[in-house]
């Protein structure tokens, strides 16, 4: 990678919350720790008690920035609409926590009634169009697109039996003032070959990547020239995120490993699963203040980890995470540098503050804790009348 520096410019602390696995959808390519039809859903009273931690979390982090960060809740799963008391929540938040903008990732498939509370309740979001559902659902699903054009943007996913409808849909979106961005299918390792055996990555023909390349090149990004899957284009920030590129505006990247880099992930991102109650710093990325994939703790614990991170910041000599991975999914948009993050982290931090650099750590499939696989244990452990998972 030739790119040395990127720097986030949208001063955003984002907090993506996994409400559960449940979903209104069974997507082929969505894996089994991402979405099922039995998951528990978290009660309202936890709710509340969690999001009172986050908050405290949050605000934390603001005492040691030049600039208090914009607070963002991003509320995802399984599809979190189908939650019974997503709604009421939110208007908790609303009420008790304004500084929090409330996003919500959704599959837009719902009727008029929850299209009315996704209006007032949020504040923007994404709404995802995905081609293995019916024409009726699909058709509802634009529908709530163009009605909700002014806060959410639609990701297509690009299913390559579909490849030419995702097309046509992107074209439609357009028309009607919609923003887009057609995806590319897997969020696994573009080389994990167990993941495209499962669909869960797709690979694409040589007409369909030169549909993405010719997407991108017009929208002046420079892509990958080579390759089938993810790794053969590069990827969009998937939040719409605005970065610095070695200095130049940028919202896509050919490349996205960072193996060896100074991260400032953590000062950026908190990823929390209702289910698992466990939270990370990043959903994708789960490199914890000690440079190890593995969780920050238990959210269920939540004053624990508080106090571990208020016993770093206030030392004034916090970590600085280095990257163990060779591909990075969401996350890529954030502040990191190759070679000298001081400079940046300088403009971000109190002049008070200082850092240490972790040595890399080994990341492995064996070793790391991510979500995918400590769903897989809690999902052995809790065999039940669903069976054992395919991942």
């Amino acid at each position: 990678m030739s790119i040395a520096n990127i720097e986030d410019q949208s001063n955003r602390y984002q907090i993506i919350w996994d409400l559960g696995r449940r979903c209104s959808y069974a997507c082929s390519y969505c894996p089994p720790h991402r979405n099922n039809k039995w998951s528990p859903f978290l009660d309202y009273d936890n709710l509340c008690k969690t999001v009172d931690g986050v908050a405290e979390y949050a605000l934390l982090y603001d005492d040691f920035r030049k600039k208090p960060a914009l607070k963002k809740l991003s509320f995802t799963g399984g599809e979190p609409t189908v939650h019974p008391d997503f709604f009421r929540f939110l208007k908790y938040v609303k009420t008790t926590y304004p500084f929090f903008s409330r996003g919500l990732t959704t599959n837009g498939w719902f009727h008029d009634s929850v299209l009315d509370k996704v209006l007032s309740l949020t504040t923007g979001g994404t709404l995802s169009y995905h081609c293995e559902s019916t024409d009726k659902q699909k058709k509802q699903v634009v529908k709530n697109a163009i009605a909700l054009r002014k806060k959410f943007k639609v990701n297509v996913m690009f299913h390559k039996d579909y490849f030419w409808e995702c097309a046509d849909v992107c074209e439609k979106l357009e028309k009607n003032g919609v923003e887009y961005v057609p995806r590319i299918i897997g969020d696994d390792h573009p080389d994990d070959k167990k993941s495209i055996e499962l669909g869960y990555t797709h690979k694409y023909n040589r007409d369909q990547m030169k549909w993405f390349r010719d997407y991108w090149k017009q929208k002046g990004q420079n892509v990958a020239e080579s390759g089938d899957t993810q790794r053969g284009l590069g990827r969009p920030c998937c939040g719409g995120r605005c970065f610095k590129a070695d200095g130049m505006d940028s919202y896509f990247l050919p490349d996205t490993n960072f193996l060896g880099w100074s991260c400032m992930v953590n000062w950026y991102f908190l990823f929390l699963n209702s289910e698992l109650d466990l939270m990370w710093t990043h959903q994708t990325c789960g490199v914890n203040l000690k440079g190890e994939v593995e969780p920050l703790g238990k959210i269920s614990e939540f004053d624990k980890v508080i106090e571990d991170l208020a016993e770093n910041l206030y030392t004034k000599k916090v970590p600085m995470i280095t990257c163990p991975k060779t591909f990075c999914g969401c996350g890529m948009c954030i502040t990191k540098s190759k070679d000298n993050i001081r400079e940046t982290f300088d403009r971000h931090t109190i002049d008070e503050l200082d850092f240490f650099k972790l040595d890399q750590q080994t990341s492995h499939w064996f070793t790391d804790i991510t979500t995918k696989r400590a769903f897989m244990e809690h999902d052995f452990k809790n065999k039940n009348e669903h069976g054992l998972q395919v991942y």
